[in-house]
C-alpha cells in the first residue's frame, strides 16, 4: 500500500531467522546489504510522498525475491516464507510442555531435532554458580520452549525464556547454536576478514572491537535494533570496523571522512581521491556537486547513501579519455 508517507523514514530489520531458513532450504544467499540499501531507500521515498519512485524501487525488491512487510510496527523482510518457518501446533505444544517424543521427533523446518526439541548443543566447562543447581532436562525445556515460540512468531514468549535461562546462569549463543553454563561468555560469532584498513594499524588491538560486536549481537537478540544500530555506528566511527552481517564478518577499512572504499584497489591515485572523500564529507551542500564531479571524472562512483566509494578498472579508452581531460584542465 501506499500509506505511511510523511516524517521520518521508518527503519525496517530483516525478519528474525529469515537467515537460518534461508540456510535450511539451501537457497543463495541474498545480499542482505543491497536489500536493506534499496528498504532504506523506499521508506525516505515514501516519508517524502515520492510514491511513483518509491514503487519502483520496491519493483526492484520484489525482483530480489524480497518480501516488504508495512504493517505499522512491525517493519520488516523476508525472503523465506513466514507459514515455512511455523511447527504444527500439536508439535510446538508438545515442545512447548517438554514432553519426550521419542516416537515421533520434532522438526524444525523438516530437520529432525530429536527427543530435546532443540538444535543446540552444550560448550564449555563444567557448570558453576547457580546453573551448577539446574538438570540438563530443564535447560532443555526452556531452550525447545524458546525456539517453538520463535518459529509461531512468538518473540516476547521466547525473550522471556531467555531471560529465566540467563537468569539460571546459563548463556546461549544462536549464531553457533550452542549453551554453556560455566559462567563463561561466548565470543561475537563473527569472524575477522581482511581489510584495507589493516596496514595502517599493524598491531590492532581487537578486544574493544569484539566487546562491541558482543554487545551488538545481544541487541539483536534482545530485538533492540536501535541499540544495534548504534553500535554499529561506533564500530564504523571509533574503530574503522563495517560489520557484514550476511558473512558474519568484521573487517577494518580505510576511512576518507565518512567512506570507504569497496571493490577493486586503486592504486597511485587513492591518496588524491581520499583527500576529496574527505573534503567531500566536511562540505556544505553548496560545495558537493563539483566535488562529485571531480570525483566522478576520476571514474570514482559516491554512494553517498551507504558511505561507500568505488572505482572500477578502466578500459584503455576511458583511461585515455581521462588523460585528455587532464591535459585540457592543465592547459587552462
Amino acid at each position: 500500500g501506499r500509506g505511511g508517507g510523511g516524517g521520518e523514514p521508518i527503519a525496517y530489520y530483516r525478519d528474525p531467522d529469515d537467515a537460518y531458513f534461508e540456510k535450511l532450504a539451501k537457497l543463495p544467499p541474498v545480499d542482505e546489504a543491497a536489500v536493506d540499501a534499496l528498504v532504506a531507500e523506499r521508506s525516505r521515498l515514501r516519508a517524502a510522498f515520492e510514491y511513483d519512485a518509491a514503487d519502483a524501487v520496491k519493483a526492484q525488491i520484489l525482483a530480489l525475491g524480497v518480501t516488504v512487510v508495512d504493517v505499522r510496527g512491525q517493519e520488516a523482510w523476508y525472503v523465506t516464507p513466514r507459514h515455512s518457518r511455523t511447527l504444527e501446533a500439536a508439535e510446538a505444544a508438545e515442545v512447548e510442555e517438554g514432553r519426550a517424543a521419542s516416537a515421533s521427533p520434532r522438526r524444525k523446518g523438516g530437520r529432525d531435532l530429536g527427543p530435546r526439541g532443540h538444535d543446540f548443543e552444550r560448550a564449555g566447562g563444567g557448570a558453576k554458580g547457580k546453573a551448577g543447581q539446574v538438570s540438563l532436562g530443564e535447560v532443555d525445556r526452556r531452550l525447545a520452549a524458546r525456539l517453538a515460540a520463535k518459529l509461531r512468531g512468538r518473540y516476547s514468549d521466547a525473550d522471556a525464556e531467555l531471560e529465566a535461562l540467563e537468569a539460571l546462569g546459563i548463556r546461549v549463543c544462536d549464531a553457533t547454536k550452542r549453551w554453556r553454563a560455566d559462567g563463561e561468555a561466548f565470543g561475537s560469532g563473527y569472524e575477522r576478514t581482511v581489510g584495507d584498513g589493516d596496514e595502517d594499524v599493524p598491531a590492532l588491538d581487537t578486544a574493544p572491537i569484539e566487546q562491541l560486536l558482543l554487545a551488538r549481537a545481544r541487541a539483536k537478540q534482545a530485538r533492540d535494533f536501535g541499540k544495534a544500530d548504534a553500535l554499529r555506528g561506533e564500530l564504523r566511527a571509533a574503530h574503522s570496523v563495517i560489520v557484514d552481517d550476511q558473512r558474519r564478518a568484521w573487517r577494518r577499512v580505510r576511512l576518507y571522512g565518512d567512506y570507504y572504499r569497496v571493490g577493486p584497489r586503486v592504486g597511485k591515485a587513492e591518496p588524491k581521491i581520499g583527500k576529496l572523500l574527505t573534503t567531500l564529507s566536511q562540505a556544505a551542500s553548496g560545495e558537493r556537486a563539483a566535488l562529485l564531479e571531480e570525483l566522478g571524472a576520476m571514474g570514482v562512483q559516491v554512494d553517498e547513501g551507504r558511505g561507500t566509494w568505488r572505482r572500477p578498472r578502466r578500459t584503455p579508452e576511458e583511461l585515455a579519455a581521462a588523460a585528455a581531460l587532464r591535459g585540457e584542465a592543465e592547459s587552462k
